[in-house]
């Protein structure tokens, strides 16, 4: 964390270990990626569980993972973002169109130079489900060019044409059955905000977990109030 900002892996929760360990795979640099006609990464559940953070803070980690800057015995999952300097398209998928977005990712696969340490162009695309039938078949042609990186989110992977989520890795993020993946995102605040590791118990993690019913948002909002009452201070954010 960049104060209480996510900018890590290990910031967030993701439900299916199989598909973390692709994740940490791609940015540890050991599968490539895009690869194999796989140009995406979507990331999909329900709302509130840090997607559309994710999918901004990914083309950081992979820029990182690039410059090779970063303390390797830690991992790839305490990999700081590198968000400095970087291009990145941005689309609210309910608020623009495949038109703008197809205009946008041709103009900047013709550019050059590029302006990446992964040769690539990085396009957010968020809840991609949004887009109309018609524009996500069109999305199949845009995710078939070279040079391209997707980040796509949806609340509703059954609205995203088969053949787009063919092009991406899948990971999940939806509320985890057991409470202990949280515990790192709770020890994480806790040292964050010089409240000691262990102030908050497995059990009460749970209670939280449960109360937020699956959002990030709401549990980290409990996490801070319970470490703010017990002394804690709010950090600021390293600029």
């Amino acid at each position: 964390m960049n104060g209480l900002i996510p900018n890590m892996l290990a910031d967030f929760v993701l439900t299916n270990p199989q598909e973390q360990q692709t994740l940490e795979l791609i940015l540890s640099r050991r599968l490539p990626f895009p690869f194999n006609g796989k140009s995406g990464i979507l990331l999909h559940g329900v709302w509130g569980t840090g997607k559309t953070t994710l999918a901004h803070v990914l083309p950081g980690l992979l820029e990182t993972a690039y410059e090779g800057n970063y303390n390797t015995a830690l991992g790839v999952s305490k990999m700081p973002a590198a968000m400095d300097h970087l291009h990145c398209a941005d689309y609210n998928c309910g608020a623009t169109t495949i038109t703008k977005i197809s205009a946008m990712v041709q103009s900047t696969n013709q550019r050059m130079p590029i302006f990446h340490l992964s040769q690539h162009d990085y396009v957010v695309l968020d809840e991609v489900d949004r887009l109309s039938k018609d524009a996500q078949q069109s999305l199949r042609g845009l995710m078939d060019l070279k040079r391209v990186m997707y980040f796509m989110t949806t609340n509703s992977l059954g609205k995203v044409d088969p053949a787009v989520i063919d092009r991406c890795h899948l990971v999940e993020m939806n509320q985890p059955t057991n409470p202990a993946l949280y515990m790192p995102f709770v020890q994480q605040v806790e040292q964050h905000m010089s409240v000691p590791v262990g102030t908050i118990s497995m059990s009460q993690a749970e209670e939280m977990s449960k109360s937020a019913r699956g959002s990030m948002r709401e549990l980290s909002n409990h996490v801070v109030n319970y470490c703010l009452a017990q002394g804690g201070s709010m950090p600021a954010p390293v600029v």
